[in-house]
């Protein structure tokens, strides 16, 4: 081991308490920076495996409102034709995708029936996604109807480990494809997922009124397309947005509105799109900027944590420092020795970072919903960046230590004038502040983080959640389910402990028929109004406990009420210009679909379909039981899975061959806010390592601050000053930056959480109480910390601590 490596092993070796505290601060900074790289690389890296990324675009609709400006809806799918024209009006392209998906084609084995995720997709699919196809031919694979490509998954758990290429899947009992190839199972870092792709050219088989040269406002198909190489993009975009204005543009306009197309780039897709996304997951690029920042506030605390300690200890390495200038040793072999033992802790704590990062892998998959291994750690990009880590957190730890100590004179050691920098405790002092202000800030979004999530727990929604179970009939056709509705619901209801059901096609916090256009009477020419459209039965209201403010509710006597009654919300009665509740009883409703389109027979009061983060929409129900797909249940006590087990008998007696599927209403809406249980998870964890970190740094400087004060101590206890005056003095100016750190989190605190609360349209109040409890617990956590030591130097005997001078 060469000389230098000696020296530096038996410094660490005689300074244990630095060193333990330097490596558990660093540690843990490691392990946040470690863990949140994992991350943030696998966010960012999401489609990046397409060989074309850079040409692919996803063609979306913006509709905006003709007489505002405003836009009214931002969606992910687009009209029939769109594509299709596309294709034959701009050269620049090159391929075209049409994607559709259709989950309510079940498969069979073994007696049960599945719903796979599975997609129709023109043929171009593979041309335009570089999915492996590793059976088949990728350019043929999805030209002929009825042909079919699965996954390596898919193949195992229907053909048993055969070859399936050649063989069929018979769907919905009617429907038989042939296997035409088989794909490797699909990348998590994509967000394009699925089980099995159907050729689009089957699509107008099971949907007779698709069309490309019409349907220009069903907006319900996905759109990919491929620009050719060298292609101008952002003039292509320019030119290319205006498709639906130059086709329907002027009926459009009639009915309020313009229509335009979008072009999302393939790569910025998953993080940046507010469109949705049908085809598989969405992540959130302020989640990822999110997380990246707390964890850097944790690497910073870290690394003031090294600079706070090694300028506290800076007296005590004086004459070793003097010493090896007088024996002709440069300030630039200083700076190295003290740069290579910020490196050599930082190396150390690096590996013990690893086994941490080991330990809480399982509990940061949970918190992010990931499944992340250690494997990760061995990816080339990701390895490249920890490697890159480790000097950057040694470099920012170690460069201003090693520069103030290199900057020593021996002349000043060897006459013993050497005392503690002046710029060294002011920056001491500025960087205590500085963590204070990081840790006080963490504390105090975390306490807003939990009071916006209860708030968005208990406020009133409009309508009951607990105790309404909800049997999920989409697994099954819709023929089927309406032969036996009524009787099912009968069934149900005769149950013991069953006070009311409801079939309805949605629920809150299952989305009904949004970007219904209709037009209100009363409402001016050419102004309209979006809605969201929710086929019901009389019995939804009830089942709820959502209440009437005017008119009634669907009438099972009055056939007038039962083909033509709408019941509105509030929010709708205000959009559609009709001052009052009562004033909008009798009026009339049209729209270009049909649906919403009737008479305005009652009102309910606004209830939140949607969770808080959402603005309360208009809402139009209609007594429609043609498509809907929801029981919902409400029981008169808890429930039980006795309750439970008898709606599954229920259910069995009517559709023995499709599995009983259900779910609990409340705990359904409350995932609506499981970003929000994130965002508290993930900010009480790194508050809580953040503090731990700042505890034992604080620990730390309150030691050699006690150990550079013996003397004084000694002399102010002999001069009469007792131990309460000695820990005050002791204290009083950790709590001072404590104070002073207050008046500078305050404004950045508030600002922060300001800007996080205008992502919700109904919050919490900012409330003074909360900068008090969070400056409250660190100051009791501070002086916690620092008690030990103050008071332990206040009992100190006087006489020992002077003979020790």
């Amino acid at each position: 081991m060469p000389s230098s490596l000696k020296i530096l092993f038996r410094h660490l070796r005689s300074h244990p308490l630095t060193t333990a505290i330097n490596i558990a601060s660093l540690s843990l900074g490691l392990t946040a920076g470690i863990i949140v790289m994992i991350f943030v690389l696998d966010e960012l890296g999401y489609d990046r495996f397409h060989k074309k990324k850079n040409r692919i675009y996803r063609v979306g609709t913006n509709i905006v409102d003709h007489n505002t400006g405003d836009l009214d809806s931002s969606l992910e799918t687009n009209g029939w034709p769109v594509g299709d024209r596309l294709k034959k009006e701009f050269p620049e392209i090159e391929s075209i995708l049409y994607a559709q998906r259709f989950s309510k084609l079940e498969l069979e084995k073994d007696g049960k029936k599945f719903n796979e995720n599975l997609h129709f997709v023109s043929e171009d699919f593979f041309h335009i996604f570089s999915f492996n196809l590793i059976k088949g031919n990728p350019a043929k694979a999805l030209v002929d109807p009825y042909s079919l490509v699965i996954t390596e998954s898919m193949e195992k758990k229907y053909f048993d480990n055969e070859d399936a290429l050649g063989q069929s899947l018979v769907f919905s009992d009617t429907l038989v494809f042939k296997v035409t190839g088989v794909a490797e199972d699909v990348p998590t870092q994509s967000h394009i997922q699925f089980d099995m792709l159907a050729s689009f050219s089957t699509y107008p088989a099971i949907n007779r009124d698709f069309n490309t040269d019409i349907g220009w406002l069903t907006i319900n198909v996905r759109n990919y397309l491929l620009l050719k190489k060298n292609v101008d993009a952002k003039a292509f975009i320019q030119k290319a947005g205006n498709i639906y204005m130059n086709h329907i543009g002027e009926d459009a306009i009639k009915h309020g509105m313009e229509m335009y197309a979008v072009f999302e780039p393939l790569k910025g897709i998953y993080l940046k799109t507010n469109r949705g996304n049908g085809f598989g997951p969405i992540g959130s690029i302020d989640r990822v900027h999110l997380i990246a920042t707390i964890s850097l506030f944790v690497i910073l605390i870290a690394c003031i944590n090294f600079i706070n300690l090694s300028t506290a200890c800076s007296f005590n390495r004086a004459k070793e420092v003097g010493l090896k200038k007088v024996i002709g040793s440069s300030r630039y072999l200083l700076i190295r020795q003290f740069l290579t033992e910020s490196f050599l802790l930082t190396v150390i704590s690096f590996f013990i970072a690893v086994v941490l990062v080991d330990l809480c892998l399982p509990f940061f998959n949970q918190l992010l919903e990931k499944q992340y291994t250690m494997n990760d750690l061995l990816r080339p990009i990701l390895f490249g960046g920890l490697l890159l880590l480790i000097p950057l957190v040694s470099l920012s730890a170690g460069y201003y230590p090693a520069l103030m100590l290199s900057r020593i004179k021996p002349a000043e050691i060897l006459k013993g004038k050497m005392s503690g920098s002046t710029r060294g405790i002011q920056l001491r002092r500025i960087l205590t502040v500085f963590q204070f202000v990081l840790s006080i800030t963490l504390i105090i979004s975390t306490l807003m983080v939990s009071k916006q999530l209860k708030y968005m727990k208990e406020r009133n929604l409009g309508f009951k959640k607990d105790h309404v179970i909800v049997i999920d009939a989409r697994h099954v056709p819709q023929s089927e389910v309406r032969k036996v509705a009524v009787p099912l619901r009968n069934d149900l209801e005769n149950l013991a402990g069953v006070s009311d059901v409801s079939f309805t096609w949605a629920l809150p916090g299952k989305s009904g028929w949004q970007g219904q256009w209709s037009y209100p009477e009363g409402l001016p020419e050419g102004e309209n109004v979006v809605v969201e459209y929710i086929p019901v039965d009389n019995h939804f209201l009830e089942t709820l406990d959502m209440q009437l403010v005017a008119g009634r509710n669907f009438d099972q006597n009055r056939q007038s009420d039962l083909e033509e009654g709408l019941i509105v919300n509030e929010t709708a009665v205000r959009q559609m210009k009709w001052e009052t509740p009562e004033k909008a009883i009798g009026k009339k409703i049209t729209s270009p679909s049909g649906h919403p389109s009737g008479t305005v027979i009652g009102v309910v009061e606004d209830f939140h379909q949607r969770g808080l983060q959402e603005e309360i929409g208009p809402i139009v129900l209609d007594y429609f039981l043609t498509f809907n797909r929801f029981f919902a249940i409400k029981v008169s006590n808890e429930v039980s899975e006795e309750i439970t087990g008898a709606l599954s008998t229920v259910w069995d007696s009517h559709f023995e061959e499709y599995p009983f599927s259900h779910f609990y209403l409340d705990e359904d809406f409350q995932r609506q806010y499981l970003k929000e249980e994130l965002y508290g998870k993930m900010f009480t964890t790194f508050s809580i390592v953040s503090i731990f970190i700042a505890i034992i740094g604080l620990f730390g400087l309150v030691y050699f601050m006690v150990g550079s004060r013996t003397k004084e101590i000694g002399v102010r206890k002999v001069l009469g000053a007792n131990e309460v005056i000695i820990a005050f003095l002791l204290s009083k100016e950790f709590l001072a930056l404590l104070l002073v750190a207050m008046v500078f989190t305050m404004p950045l605190a508030w600002y922060l959480i300001e800007q996080w609360l205008g992502n919700y349209a109904y919050k919490a109040s900012v409330n003074p109480i909360i900068f008090i409890q969070g400056f409250l617990i660190t100051f009791i956590v501070t002086l916690i910390t620092i008690s030990y030591q103050t008071i332990k130097a206040a009992k100190t005997n006087p006489v020992d601590t002077l003979r020790s001078q």
